[in-house]
């Protein structure tokens, strides 16, 4: 039984990948929007550097593992912006990398708001190592021998609306349809369209309120929302929970070492009909605002 649940696994993550060109879901997405929306870059008015490391469905051989490296920076007096996102991510024999250039123009909505028209650049690799399949009928068509390698361009767009308290965005992440696994008959691919959204709400003086949304369609997979609801205690503690459709809820825990520095962690519970299998996964985040020179942030950043 174990065989079969590890051989579907397999086949839904190659199936998303090769038809989909979805991004990897990471419980972060708040707090990791690069990776969605090139018009995010710049965002943290200060050079940012963050990277999430995500370990999916743990128990069950070949689940998802995947790493995100992000850094960006404002320039041109911050009415410009540059930002770097690099993803690893392996499910079964399936390998995807991409890294995505981000750039952004911004300009000032009313006295507080900003927004920013993103475009990104994209290079894709996809590896398949079919070496690793144990085949039950010898011969079978659909796996080969050895390691497929294939490298695509890609494109994005993104558009982003934010302030100090509250932001929205909408983004194409990959606007050409690549097809990075044509191996096995998969050769359609559909867009990612991502929408995403937050506020800052002031309980109290030393408690704030911050409701967040991430919506995501693709016409060749299932429609996906995730909502979060965190609290913020005394400027640094961060606690909150997340709702995947069909999927999970997950525990979020932050800590603001300093208005620099902040580190957390995220746990899934899975509820969909893998909870039989695995109670769920985790995520690891950390992240660094840099400034220059003796320049100290007086408050932390919460977006």
């Amino acid at each position: 039984m174990m065989n079969k649940i590890v051989f579907i696994i397999f086949m839904l993550g190659f199936f998303v990948q090769a038809n989909a060109q979805h991004n990897p879901q990471f419980t972060h997405f708040m707090f990791n929007k690069l990776v969605y929306n090139p018009a995010y870059a710049g965002d943290r008015e200060a050079l940012a550097a963050s990277a999430v490391y995500r370990n999916q469905w743990l128990g069950i051989d070949g689940a998802p593992t995947t790493l995100n490296f992000n850094v960006h920076t404002p320039f041109a007096g911050k009415k410009a912006a540059i930002g770097l996102s690099v993803v690893a991510d392996k499910i079964g024999i399936v390998n995807t990398t991409f890294a995505n250039i981000s750039y952004n123009y911004r300009v000032p909505v009313g006295e507080t708001a900003k927004l920013s028209i993103g475009l990104s650049g994209r290079i894709e690799h996809g590896r398949l190592d079919f070496s690793q399949v144990n085949a039950a009928d010898v011969g079978d068509d659909f796996i080969t021998d050895g390691i497929t390698n294939n490298i695509r361009p890609n494109f994005g767009l993104g558009v982003f609306l934010s302030n100090k308290n509250y932001y929205v965005g909408v983004s194409i992440p990959t606007v050409l349809q690549n097809s990075l696994y044509s191996e096995g008959g998969f050769e359609s691919v559909y867009r990612t369209y991502y929408a995403m959204g937050a506020i800052i709400l002031n309980i109290s003086d030393q408690v704030k309120f911050k409701p967040s949304v991430l919506l995501s369609y693709n016409a060749n997979a299932p429609f996906d929302i995730d909502l979060n609801a965190s609290f913020l205690l005394m400027d640094a503690f961060w606690i909150g929970g997340t709702w995947r459709l069909d999927d999970s809820v997950d525990a979020i825990l932050q800590y603001q070492f300093t208005p620099n520095l902040r580190a957390g962690m995220a746990f899934d519970f899975t509820t969909s009909e893998l909870r039989s299998y695995t109670a769920g996964g985790y995520e690891i985040m950390l992240e660094y605002i840099f400034e220059k020179g003796n320049k100290q942030l007086k408050n932390i950043r919460y977006f």
